[in-house]
Protein backbone atom coordinates (compact mmCIF):
# COMPACT_ATOMS: atom_id res chain seq x y z
CA UNK A 1 0.00 0.00 0.00
CA UNK A 2 2.79 2.41 0.94
CA UNK A 3 4.64 1.60 -2.26
CA UNK A 4 1.54 2.38 -4.35
CA UNK A 5 0.99 5.67 -2.51
CA UNK A 6 4.65 6.61 -2.98
CA UNK A 7 4.45 5.81 -6.70
CA UNK A 8 1.32 7.93 -7.11
CA UNK A 9 2.84 10.88 -5.22
CA UNK A 10 6.03 10.60 -7.27
CA UNK A 11 4.00 10.63 -10.49
CA UNK A 12 2.05 13.70 -9.40
CA UNK A 13 5.23 15.51 -8.40
CA UNK A 14 6.85 14.68 -11.74
CA UNK A 15 3.79 15.87 -13.65
CA UNK A 16 3.76 19.14 -11.72
CA UNK A 17 7.45 19.74 -12.43
CA UNK A 18 7.15 19.14 -16.18
CA UNK A 19 3.70 20.66 -16.76
CA UNK A 20 4.39 24.42 -16.53
CA UNK A 21 7.29 24.31 -19.02
CA UNK A 22 5.07 23.16 -21.87
CA UNK A 23 2.88 25.69 -23.64
CA UNK A 24 -0.80 25.05 -23.84
CA UNK A 25 -1.94 23.61 -27.16
CA UNK A 26 -4.82 25.54 -28.70
CA UNK A 27 -7.20 24.59 -31.49
CA UNK A 28 -7.33 26.85 -34.57
CA UNK A 29 -9.73 26.92 -37.50
CA UNK A 30 -10.05 28.67 -40.85
CA UNK A 31 -13.55 28.43 -42.27
CA UNK A 32 -12.61 30.22 -45.54
CA UNK A 33 -9.66 27.86 -46.13
CA UNK A 34 -11.47 24.77 -44.85
CA UNK A 35 -9.17 23.27 -42.24
CA UNK A 36 -8.44 23.15 -38.52
CA UNK A 37 -5.41 22.13 -36.45
CA UNK A 38 -3.84 22.47 -33.00
CA UNK A 39 -0.60 24.24 -32.08
CA UNK A 40 1.26 25.56 -29.02
CA UNK A 41 2.62 29.02 -28.37
CA UNK A 42 1.65 32.43 -29.70
CA UNK A 43 0.35 32.80 -33.28
CA UNK A 44 2.27 34.85 -35.81
CA UNK A 45 0.81 35.44 -39.29
CA UNK A 46 3.27 35.97 -42.12
CA UNK A 47 3.05 36.43 -45.85
CA UNK A 48 5.62 34.99 -48.13
CA UNK A 49 6.35 33.80 -51.62
CA UNK A 50 6.55 30.28 -52.97
CA UNK A 51 8.47 29.72 -56.18
CA UNK A 52 8.97 26.51 -58.10
CA UNK A 53 9.74 25.63 -61.73
CA UNK A 54 6.34 24.11 -62.57
CA UNK A 55 4.07 25.97 -60.14
CA UNK A 56 5.67 29.34 -60.78
CA UNK A 57 5.56 32.18 -58.27
CA UNK A 58 2.68 32.35 -55.76
CA UNK A 59 1.92 34.23 -52.56
CA UNK A 60 1.81 32.23 -49.35
CA UNK A 61 0.06 32.65 -46.07
CA UNK A 62 1.98 31.26 -43.08
CA UNK A 63 0.61 30.65 -39.62
CA UNK A 64 3.71 30.27 -37.44
CA UNK A 65 4.20 29.21 -33.85
CA UNK A 66 7.31 28.51 -31.77
CA UNK A 67 7.52 26.66 -28.49
CA UNK A 68 10.43 24.98 -26.72
CA UNK A 69 12.74 25.53 -29.71
CA UNK A 70 10.34 23.80 -32.08
CA UNK A 71 8.99 25.80 -35.01
CA UNK A 72 5.48 24.95 -36.20
CA UNK A 73 4.15 26.32 -39.49
CA UNK A 74 1.00 25.93 -41.52
CA UNK A 75 1.76 27.13 -45.04
CA UNK A 76 -1.05 27.80 -47.51
CA UNK A 77 -0.16 28.31 -51.18
CA UNK A 78 -2.96 29.31 -53.54
CA UNK A 79 -2.23 27.54 -56.83
CA UNK A 80 -5.80 27.48 -58.12
CA UNK A 81 -4.64 28.59 -61.55
CA UNK A 82 -2.67 25.30 -61.76
CA UNK A 83 -5.37 23.02 -60.32
CA UNK A 84 -5.28 20.78 -63.39
CA UNK A 85 -1.68 19.95 -62.50
CA UNK A 86 -2.43 19.17 -58.84
CA UNK A 87 -0.38 15.96 -58.62
CA UNK A 88 2.66 17.54 -60.26
CA UNK A 89 2.43 20.72 -58.16
CA UNK A 90 2.07 18.75 -54.93
CA UNK A 91 4.98 16.47 -55.83
CA UNK A 92 7.09 19.51 -56.62
CA UNK A 93 6.37 21.06 -53.19
CA UNK A 94 7.31 17.79 -51.50
CA UNK A 95 10.49 17.55 -53.54
CA UNK A 96 11.52 21.09 -52.59
CA UNK A 97 10.94 20.28 -48.91
CA UNK A 98 13.32 17.30 -48.98
CA UNK A 99 15.80 18.40 -51.65
CA UNK A 100 19.37 18.49 -50.34
CA UNK A 101 18.40 16.95 -47.00
CA UNK A 102 18.82 13.47 -45.56
CA UNK A 103 15.41 11.83 -45.85
CA UNK A 104 14.37 9.68 -42.90
CA UNK A 105 10.71 8.96 -43.65
CA UNK A 106 8.41 9.18 -46.65
CA UNK A 107 4.81 8.00 -46.28
CA UNK A 108 1.52 8.47 -48.06
CA UNK A 109 -1.60 8.95 -46.03
CA UNK A 110 -5.13 10.23 -45.99
CA UNK A 111 -6.93 12.73 -43.77
CA UNK A 112 -10.66 13.28 -44.19
CA UNK A 113 -10.66 11.94 -47.76
CA UNK A 114 -7.68 14.11 -48.70
CA UNK A 115 -4.61 12.21 -49.82
CA UNK A 116 -1.26 13.59 -48.79
CA UNK A 117 2.30 12.78 -48.04
CA UNK A 118 4.47 13.05 -44.92
CA UNK A 119 8.22 13.42 -44.96
CA UNK A 120 10.83 13.67 -42.23
CA UNK A 121 14.27 15.05 -43.02
CA UNK A 122 17.46 16.00 -41.22
CA UNK A 123 18.43 19.54 -42.11
CA UNK A 124 21.93 20.20 -43.50
CA UNK A 125 24.76 21.28 -41.17
CA UNK A 126 23.03 19.80 -38.11
CA UNK A 127 20.40 22.55 -38.24
CA UNK A 128 17.64 20.29 -36.86
CA UNK A 129 15.01 17.82 -37.99
CA UNK A 130 11.82 18.67 -39.84
CA UNK A 131 8.60 16.79 -40.54
CA UNK A 132 6.18 18.06 -43.17
CA UNK A 133 2.78 16.96 -44.42
CA UNK A 134 1.46 18.12 -47.78
CA UNK A 135 -2.10 18.15 -49.14
CA UNK A 136 -3.71 19.66 -52.24
CA UNK A 137 -7.18 20.89 -51.28
CA UNK A 138 -9.49 23.24 -53.19
CA UNK A 139 -6.76 24.67 -55.39
CA UNK A 140 -4.33 25.15 -52.51
CA UNK A 141 -1.30 23.36 -51.17
CA UNK A 142 -1.72 23.08 -47.41
CA UNK A 143 1.47 22.09 -45.65
CA UNK A 144 2.10 21.58 -41.95
CA UNK A 145 5.78 21.66 -41.01
CA UNK A 146 7.39 21.14 -37.61
CA UNK A 147 11.11 21.69 -37.12
CA UNK A 148 13.02 20.72 -33.99
CA UNK A 149 15.94 23.13 -33.66
CA UNK A 150 19.33 22.05 -32.27
CA UNK A 151 18.72 24.07 -29.08
CA UNK A 152 15.91 21.62 -28.27
CA UNK A 153 17.81 18.57 -29.48
CA UNK A 154 15.01 16.04 -28.90
CA UNK A 155 14.64 14.95 -32.51
CA UNK A 156 12.35 12.09 -31.49
CA UNK A 157 9.84 14.34 -29.72
CA UNK A 158 6.21 13.37 -30.24
CA UNK A 159 5.27 17.06 -30.48
CA UNK A 160 6.08 17.15 -34.21
CA UNK A 161 3.68 14.30 -34.90
CA UNK A 162 1.06 15.79 -32.60
CA UNK A 163 1.08 18.98 -34.68
CA UNK A 164 1.23 17.30 -38.10
CA UNK A 165 -1.53 14.82 -37.22
CA UNK A 166 -3.86 17.46 -35.77
CA UNK A 167 -5.04 18.65 -39.22
CA UNK A 168 -8.64 18.11 -40.21
CA UNK A 169 -10.37 19.19 -43.39
CA UNK A 170 -13.82 18.60 -41.89
CA UNK A 171 -14.15 21.82 -39.91
CA UNK A 172 -17.07 20.34 -37.96
CA UNK A 173 -14.45 18.20 -36.24
CA UNK A 174 -12.70 21.27 -34.84
CA UNK A 175 -12.97 21.91 -31.12
CA UNK A 176 -15.82 24.19 -30.10
CA UNK A 177 -13.32 26.64 -28.61
CA UNK A 178 -11.19 26.78 -31.79
CA UNK A 179 -9.72 30.19 -32.51
CA UNK A 180 -10.62 31.58 -35.96
CA UNK A 181 -7.47 32.32 -37.94
CA UNK A 182 -7.13 35.67 -39.67
CA UNK A 183 -8.59 35.30 -43.18
CA UNK A 184 -6.39 35.49 -46.26
CA UNK A 185 -6.34 38.92 -47.87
Amino acid sequence: MRLTALAILSGIALAMMTGPAAAQWRPYISHPLGFAFAAPGPLKVEKGTYEAPVAGRHDTLVYAFIDDNIEYKVIVIDVGDKANEAATILGEAQYQFQNGKRQLMDAFGRVDRQYGRKLTVDLPNNAGRSTGAFYFVNGRIVSLQATVLPANGDYETPEMGRFIDSITFFTVRAADEAIELPPPE
